[in-house]
């Protein structure tokens, strides 16, 4: 399965990393940055906010941005409502890169997450070095002590942790650690289907004190108008965005969708996906 490979190759990756740069000279780096930007507050809006993501490539659907630009992207996004970055950092699998995520962070005043497999204390203290105000907790790839002490560290460094989910067992383990953020991944990381109703179903089952996040598979308006009938908080899109002929009008559109509910959209019968076959994702027709 895709994520065991990963993570097999994140451990490894790890291992390299460490014996490159010690924790020790690494924390020296992070506390030599500026204080984070407060993730959370960036979501506690009005309205549905906008992860606007810079990505390269996935393992899914091959490169298809490698030309990319990370400093005038995150402008563009910004310039146009975006009200926090994510940035892939992964090499291998996602073709991005820490560089990455520096540049976009210094372009812009928004917040950004780092999104990687984060799978040990150093890869946090490595994001906060990078300038990243927040980092990705997948509960699918981290045993519950880990994830405990993964968000602890998070903590720490006076970070955000958006902890994501894809399963009600996964969304209970959130709860049960209190994560403030809750990232509900509409794509199974074993078998990269995806599907908005994943949102649908957990929603119901996290109180309203925390905030939740959808992720993955939202490329319309239409697709908004759901989210703003399931009561996110927050959407995270990236190939949406950065494969848009126009990406300032494509961030303006769903930002503005965002901000205002189209109940009649939400409600449309008409079919707003393909059926996934052969392994290839779902496709939104636009």
């Amino acid at each position: 399965m895709i994520l065991d490979t990963i993570l097999q190759h994140k451990g490894r990756e790890l291992a390299e990393r460490q014996a490159a740069v010690p924790l020790h000279a690494l924390e020296q780096r992070a506390e030599a940055m500026d204080p984070p930007r407060d993730f959370a507050a960036a979501l506690r809006q009005d309205g549905i906010r906008l992860i606007a993501e810079i990505k390269r490539a996935s393992p899914s659907k091959g490169v298809f941005a490698p030309d990319l630009d990370p400093a005038a992207l995150a402008q563009t996004y910004a310039d146009n409502g975006a009200s926090a970055l994510s940035v892939l950092t992964d090499e291998r699998f996602f073709q991005g890169s820490l560089d990455d995520l520096q540049a976009a962070h210094a372009a812009v005043p928004i917040p950004a997450l780092r999104k990687d497999f984060t799978t040990d204390e150093y890869h946090i203290v490595e994001a906060r070095a990078a300038g990243a105000d927040a980092v990705l907790l997948i509960v699918a790839a981290l045993p519950q002590p880990r994830l405990r002490a993964l968000l602890r560290c998070a903590q720490e460094w006076d970070m955000a942790a958006i902890v994501e989910v894809h399963t009600a067992e996964e969304t209970a383990l959130a709860l049960e650690i209190d994560a403030e953020i809750i990232g509900i991944n509409n794509r199974n990381l074993h078998t990269f289907e995806t599907t908005l109703e994943t949102t649908a179903a957990l929603r119901e089952i996290i109180p309203t004190e925390h905030l939740v996040v959808s992720e993955s598979g939202i490329h319309t308006t239409a697709d908004v108008a759901k989210l703003h009938a399931w009561n996110v908080d927050a959407m995270l899109i990236g190939e949406a965005l950065v494969t848009a002929p126009d990406t300032a009008a494509k961030v303006a559109s769903l930002v503005a969708a965002a901000e205002l509910p189209t109940v009649d959209s939400a409600s449309s019968d008409s079919p707003s996906v393909i059926p996934a076959q052969a392994g290839i994702q779902n496709e939104v027709i636009e």
